[in-house]
């Protein structure tokens, strides 16, 4: 018995002690602690003897500043996530219907301070996350809850539902804070949301809409809870409908945004959208705001640490229990009607704790619209496109025409367009980029799709340069300098019509200087100076080089330029065709004689050697064999080559020039590789100047056209007003009207006189001159070295050296006349000459000429033909008849055909050790110095006759000197030839053998006469007949006929033998 009364005591006193220790630890957590005094007041108005916690008054303070009365306030509920102030609440029917709201009490004035979950490791009932909290603040509140709400049992459910009545201020995470009247919340839809005007504010960035708002929130991530005040996250996105004025923070530049339909705000991602007729202003000191115009505008915010409150005063405790309080005075900023906001404080006077928040500054902004139009008066910029994107971090702009087949309008929208004021630049393109520095000038810029950029001079509306691209194109500042690049791709064109200039190809890449009026940088200018000392430099060299500027620039000023693929150049100076080409621009600095001289008219300058200005003022005599220049004016140059290299002096920078031409350039120096083809035309004339090789070097060094031409190819060529030059390396100085080759080459000239008879030709026909060595001509005057050999139809001449004069001069120059048919004037060979001639009529072969000479000189002009031996002619004719006797020998050769009878050509061969003189015109012609000349029939054109086996009708005569002269016919004379043998002649055929001292034959006559001169005689020995012994006949004198066997004499002396 005992033993079970101990074990029931023992049993209810361990129950009691873990029922006292159940509420003692556990049920103040799970109890709501309504009016926490130890006794309920009788009256909700009756007042308690209990102060609230200090940390009630310290987040009240904190975060409800436009609730000044919620520190001291008399009702301070408290549950896990949340704490609700008030000064008066009752339900608004005790006995509601059971189709009317159940649970809606109305509280005076109401505030409301709400978190998200709390930390599940907190102890303490009240405490919560660290989070910043969201706010409510409104003059009265009508509030439902899920269950009702019970002071006396301590129970309270949660807040479904709610209108906040009066003016009405929502807070939130960041600075967020929303005010206006009668707002409206449901747990169910999860809004907040009110009809009447609001104004809006994030951190920095606040606005007013005319039409309300909507506020999207955030549930709870945890399930409810029973001491869950509210199941509310947070704000999600916010909407502001109707008329809306926004004015957002922008380091110090605010932007004033207005739209007419809505404007959206999501707090998770920090996006903001602006619908309906968007206009966006940014004020700028002493300036014009710079204005944006769409119809859709979107902002990308981002954490800006820079302007994070970390040095905040106030600091954020745990929320505080639930304590009802009645203070000792009225609650500031309360009026009988409720709060009076107009004594609260200014939202922008806030401070906000910095414990984990950040604030948020503008990252992106987007307007799209079917016109989206930009003007930046401050930077003297305006665009317009259907969609730009602007990157604040990056300070990037993209502008776009995006097709769109909802809005017809923006059909009408084709491309972008940009206008920048201050460098006179239009941009347009579907997608362009645009990147500013930090004074809001354009630092770079590019583009897809087909566009166009026009460039005008500052103040006025002359096109200074213009480019057109079918892909892309980019633009930005050359690093350490004053230099811009434009690239341009895909079919580019790009234009100066200011210097009448053009350029297309597949890719250009354009230096040229940024518009400024300073001086440039000492670096600068140090590097501009370097450049010019170095202006030559290969063809494949691209390095772009700064040049200094004048003190005050006169306007666009181009430093580089590179094209590449399919190029086309045009210019007034060169046309160009290649698939590489690359300028440098040079300019001279202009002097006070410039700007003086700048105002009188001059003429233009010329980018071809075409005349000395100096020398063009002095007045002109004619000289023998000289054309005056006629004042036709040049074709620019046409150039063709696989890679092309120029170098361009640009006009001197000089203001108020009359003469437009001053703003032209002048090419000093081309370089071109592979495939070279260089032409010049001229008005007149059919055929051109033309280059032809592998690789060519035009300088072009000063304003009097001092041009030269350095050629190089295997071979090269020239061909220049009807003649062709060619050799490995060709040098042309246009402006001294010189030509030479170092090395082998070929002239082919055109003349109008066979240069070694001097005859007429039927037309102008070729003379080809080729030499292993050099060449140098002047226009008039070409000389040849090493191996030369000239070639006129049938003609050909060889010798070591040759020098060819002619009638008229040539003439390189793009000043010259029309080009004249050259005639030869003189030729003079030296060293081995030879010469080989073949004549015909009618298609006949009629004569051929072969000789040999030391030297020769022919002199067209006035027929003088004169040959320093040891020479040779040889010549060769059809035959004409018989010239020599007949032999004894003739007899053992009668049972066969005569040769005579066989022969069908006739044979002269003259040689001599001295000169020979003659005369083309006359053709008359004498040899000095032991003069040997043999003749004869032959068989054949090309044979020869040997003098010690002479053939039937043959002779052989040695002399001093022999004069030979060809006669023209006349009448019914025939063609002939006369010789006249002086000194110690002698005569020698198969039937006879002379002496005398001088010989004259007739070929019209076949008649020999012989003379002697003072004492001497004249002995000739003869076979008279067939079988007849020789016989021997001196005379005075005597004449010979060898084809009639006939023989006379004057003064005979003496015969021996038998007639």
């Amino acid at each position: 018995m005992l033993k079970r009364l101990s074990f029931t005591l023992t049993v209810t006193t361990s129950l009691f002690g873990l029922y006292w220790l159940y509420a003692l630890v556990v049920t103040p957590r799970l109890a709501p602690k309504i009016l926490t005094a130890h006794q309920r007041p009788k009256d909700e108005r009756e007042e308690t003897k209990f102060k609230p916690p200090p940390s009630n008054m310290q987040n009240a303070e904190q975060f409800l500043p436009d609730a000044s009365w919620a520190a001291t306030a008399k009702f301070q509920i408290a549950l896990a996530n949340g704490t609700l102030f008030t000064n008066s609440w009752r339900p608004v029917d005790e006995k509601p219907s059971s189709d009317g709201p159940k649970n809606l009490y109305e509280f005076r004035p109401f505030a409301m301070i709400w978190f998200d979950t709390p930390d599940h490791g907190e102890e303490e009932p009240g405490s919560i996350t660290k989070k910043q909290p969201m706010t409510l603040m409104s003059e009265s509140g009508l509030v439902q809850f899920s269950s009702s709400f019970d002071s006396v049992q301590q129970r309270t459910g949660r807040v479904i539902g709610g209108k906040l009545q009066g003016r009405v201020v929502a807070g939130g995470p960041d600075g967020l804070m929303v005010r206006g009247r009668d707002f409206f919340f449901h747990e169910k839809s999860l809004e907040l949301y009110s009809d009447s005007p609001v104004e809006f504010q994030y951190q920095q960035h606040h606005g007013k809409a005319d039409a309300g708002f909507k506020v999207d929130l955030l549930p709870s991530a945890d399930p409810h809870r029973p001491d869950q005040f509210l199941a509310i996250a947070g704000f999600r996105i916010v909407v502001l409908r109707g008329h809306v004025e926004m004015e957002l923070a922008n380091q110090g530049n605010p932007l004033q945004v207005t739209c007419d339909e809505l404007f959206q705000f999501n707090l998770e991602q920090h996006v903001a959208w602006f619908q309906g007729n968007v206009n966006v202003e940014r004020f700028v000191p002493n300036n014009k705001p710079d204005q944006l115009k769409g119809e859709n505008f979107d902002l990308v915010f981002e954490n800006d640490l820079a302007k994070d409150s970390a040095d905040s005063s106030r600091t954020r405790d745990d929320a505080p229990p639930i304590v009802p309080i009645l203070p000792n005075q009225e609650p500031r900023g309360l009026s009988v009607a409720g709060p009076n906001l107009g004594e609260l404080e200014s939202q922008k006077e806030r401070r906000l704790s910095s414990n984990g928040q950040s604030q948020f500054a503008v990252k992106e902004a987007r307007m799209t619209g079917p016109w989206v139009e930009l003007h930046s008066p401050s930077n003297g910029l305006t665009a317009l496109a259907n969609s730009l994107v602007y990157d604040v971090v990056g300070r990037t702009v993209k502008l776009a025409v995006l097709a769109s087949a909802e809005n017809s309008k923006a059909q009408e929208l084709t491309t972008v367009v940009v206008r920048h004021k201050s460098s006179g630049t239009e941009l347009s393109s579907p997608r362009l980029r645009l990147t500013h520095d930090d004074a809001g000038q354009i630092a770079s810029a590019d583009g897809e799709g087909p566009g166009r950029m026009r460039r005008r001079t500052p103040g006025s509306n002359v096109i200074e340069m213009s480019a057109k691209w079918q892909q892309e194109f980019d633009l930005r500042r050359v690093p350490d300098s004053d230099t811009d690049l434009l690239t341009l791709v895909g079919e580019a064109v790009l234009q100066q019509p200011s210097r009448k200039t053009g350029l297309q190809g597949e890719q250009i890449q354009f230096w040229f200087d940024r518009p400024t009026t300073g001086m440039a940088a000492g670096s600068v200018r140090a590097a501009s100076q370097s450049t010019r000392n170095s202006a030559t430099v290969a063809v494949n060299d691209t390095t772009p080089r700064s040049v200094a500027d004048p003190q005050e620039r006169g306007g666009f000023r181009p430093r580089q330029l590179l094209a590449q693929d399919n190029v086309i150049v045009v210019s007034p100076q060169m046309n160009a065709e290649t698939n590489r080409f690359f300028v440098n621009f040079e300019e001279t600095p202009a002097t006070s004689s410039d700007v003086t001289n700048s105002k009188k008219p001059r003429p233009r300058v010329r980018q071809a050697a075409g005349g000395n200005d100096d020398l063009a003022a002095k007045p002109k005599t004619k000289t023998s064999g000289k054309r005056e220049p006629s004042p036709v004016p040049a074709e620019p140059l046409q150039f063709r080559a696989d890679q092309i290299r120029a170098t361009v002096r640009l006009a001197e920078d000089v203001r108020n020039v009359s003469n437009s031409d001053d703003r032209q350039a002048e090419v000093t120096e081309v370089w071109t590789e592979g495939n070279v083809d260089l032409q010049q035309s001229r008005d007149g004339e059919t055929e051109p100047l033309r280059l032809l090789g592998t690789r060519l070097h035009l300088q072009n060094a000063s304003r009097d056209g001092e041009q030269i031409l350095h050629v190089f190819g295997r071979p090269a060529m020239i061909r220049a007003r009807g003649f062709d030059l060619e050799g490995d390396e060709i040098f042309l100085d246009r402006f001294n009207n010189r030509t030479w080759i170092d090395g082998a080459g070929e002239l082919n000239l055109p003349v109008k006189n066979d240069p070694f008879d001097g005859r007429e030709l039927d037309s102008p026909t070729l003379l080809t001159v080729k030499w292993t060595e050099k060449m140098l001509f002047d226009g008039q005057t070409a000389t040849f070295l090493d191996n030369v050999e000239a070639v006129l139809k049938n003609s050909r001449l060889t010798c070591q050296e040759m020098e060819v004069v002619l009638t008229e001069r040539f003439s390189f120059r793009d000043d010259a006349g029309p080009a004249p048919t050259a005639e030869v004037q003189r030729v003079i060979c030296k060293d081995g000459v030879q010469i080989d001639q073949k004549q015909y009529i009618n298609g006949d072969q009629s004569e051929i000429r072969h000789g040999e000479f030391a030297t020769l000189t022919l002199d067209q002009i006035s027929g003088r033909m004169e040959g320093v031996g040891p020479g040779k002619i040889d010549l060769w004719r059809p035959g004409r008849g018989k010239r020599a006797a007949l032999a004894p020998r003739a007899v053992a050769q009668a049972n066969r055909p005569l040769e005579s009878e066989v022969a069908t050509w006739e044979f002269t061969s003259v040689t001599f050790q001295g000169k020979t003189i003659g005369n083309l015109h006359s053709r008359q012609t004498k040899f000095q110095d032991r003069v040997h000349i043999t003749y004869g029939p032959v068989a054949h054109p090309l044979d020869t006759i040997d003098p010690d086996h002479l053939p039937k009708d043959g002779g052989d005569m040695e002399c001093d000197s022999l004069q030979i002269l060809q006669v023209t016919p006349t009448g019914t004379q025939k063609p002939h030839v006369e010789l006249e043998a002086k000194g110690n002649a002698k005569l020698e055929g198969r039937a006879f053998n002379a002496r005398a001292d001088q010989i004259t034959f007739d070929e019209s006559k076949e008649l020999y006469t012989l003379r002697a001169i003072g004492n001497r005689q004249v002995t000739i020995w003869r076979q008279a007949t067939r079988d007849g012994e020789p016989n021997e006949l001196n005379a005075k004198s005597l004449w010979f006929i060898p084809s009639q066997n006939s023989i006379g004499s004057y003064q005979t002396t003496g015969i021996r033998g038998t007639e």
